[in-house]
């Protein structure tokens, strides 16, 4: 799988609770409390608390939107529209949503998603990966190939019958997921085909198209959070988890920038004679800006994935002195898939990393799951690599050094 490309089956802006002045000092120091019990509720990956909720959606101040290009939320006398607009082309709406509270009429021209959703179904191990980290994993009730989940509670509801399979990959098994009757499902939105079948649509089924991998920046990725955490009723909870994302990622970049070598980086490998990296539109790239890293087709206008040929990458990328991105978890098998890598120079100084630090036996990647929301993390692991003088005793996140074995 190419690094930039979605998954099969494939993590804090805003206000805390509005508590109100109480002259009862009983009822202000029980408020104070509950808050406190909120702030440190922050599970794992900076996850929320499955209690916290957020008022009603007619209630609901909208979240700001600083980074995500894909998607916008808009008042309605009936609830919120929430807005997906492509985020390569400025100006483009794809689709929209209302968000509507559950005793609400069907409006024609617009899906009525009924929040906070309760049963989800998923095509993407990513749309998992949010729903943990605003605390709703208990609402995602199906996923395709779901073997593939690497986190833990979710993956032994999978093994104790509470989470079903409604699919493999990006296909749904559309008999079973009618019969399953969830809420909504969730789709990874890819472009020309944000037409549901029309059998969940006469089964009163709505399907969200979610666009985060369109998105130019990882903290725009990250940024989708809002839309989960507004759709389960957890818009609060999103809001300061994505505010520590935000608040971590900056720090990190700003020592990238202030590097003062940045390190040429080479990026994948060979895949059936052709050499695939991102384009200077991709997020990836901007991830190589951030660590301090030096990436030839940063100035590309390209958002998918560049064709190259094995020769063009030598010649160019040789003596590049860290190789990221690899499909292999050691560096012999990846001279006996392509005995040519040794000419490089990140090969013969075993420094070459791969995205399977955090695995699981059924094949589970967190990096298409966990690490989309936590961009942060994975820009701690590629600034450790480019410049391990200022990231000392890094423990790592997603990547991993290969080794000879």
């Amino acid at each position: 799988m190419m690094i930039g490309s979605t998954s099969a089956c494939i993590r804090c802006k805003g206000r805390g609770p509005d508590f109100r002045r109480d002259d009862n000092s009983l009822m202000v120091m029980l408020l104070l409390l509950s808050a406190i019990i909120l702030v440190g509720c922050q599970g794992r990956r900076g996850t929320a608390s499955d209690k916290e909720m957020s008022p009603t959606i007619s209630d609901t101040t909208l979240p700001s939107v600083k980074y995500a290009k894909g998607f916008r939320f808009e008042k309605d006398p009936d609830g919120i529209l929430l807005i997906f607009t492509d985020p390569i082309k400025a100006g483009r709406e794809i689709t929209r949503y209302r968000l509507v509270p559950r005793d609400s009429k069907a409006k024609a021209g617009v899906t009525d998603i009924a929040v906070p959703v309760t049963r989800i179904a998923a095509s993407s191990t990513t749309h998992a990966g949010f729903l943990s980290a605003v605390g709703s994993a208990k609402q995602l009730m199906g996923c395709n190939s779901p073997e593939r989940l690497f986190d833990t509670l979710l993956f032994n509801r999978f093994a104790r019958g509470e989470l079903v399979r409604t699919g493999r990959d990006q296909g749904y098994n559309l008999e079973f997921l009618i019969a399953s009757k969830p809420d909504l499902v969730l789709k990874s939105g890819v472009d020309g085909q944000f037409v549901p079948d029309p059998r969940l649509a006469e089964a009163a089924i709505p399907v969200m198209y979610v666009l985060e991998w369109m998105e130019p920046t990882p903290l725009g990725r990250a940024e989708w959070i809002k839309v989960f955490g507004m759709i389960t009723g957890r818009i609060t909870a999103a809001d300061s988890v994505f505010k520590i994302i935000e608040s971590n990622y900056h720090s990190l970049a700003d020592k990238g920038h202030r590097a003062p070598e940045k390190v040429k980086v080479l990026t994948g490998n060979v895949f059936k004679g052709t050499w695939y990296m991102p384009g200077g539109r991709n997020y990836m790239a901007r991830f190589f800006e951030d660590a301090g890293m030096d990436y030839l087709w940063k100035d590309n206008d390209q958002a998918s994935s560049l064709a190259l040929s094995f020769e063009s990458v030598v010649y160019r990328l040789s003596e590049a002195p860290v190789w990221i991105n690899v499909n292999v978890d050691s560096i012999s098998r990846l001279i006996a898939a392509e005995a040519r890598y040794s000419i490089f120079r990140a090969l013969k100084e075993q420094r070459v990393y791969s995205i399977f630090n955090r695995t699981n036996p059924q094949g589970g990647n967190d990096f298409w799951e966990g690490a989309v929301v936590r961009p942060d993390k994975v820009l701690a692991d590629l600034l450790a690599i480019a410049h391990p003088e200022l990231m000392p005793a890094h423990n790592w996140n997603y990547y991993k050094p290969l080794v000879f074995d």
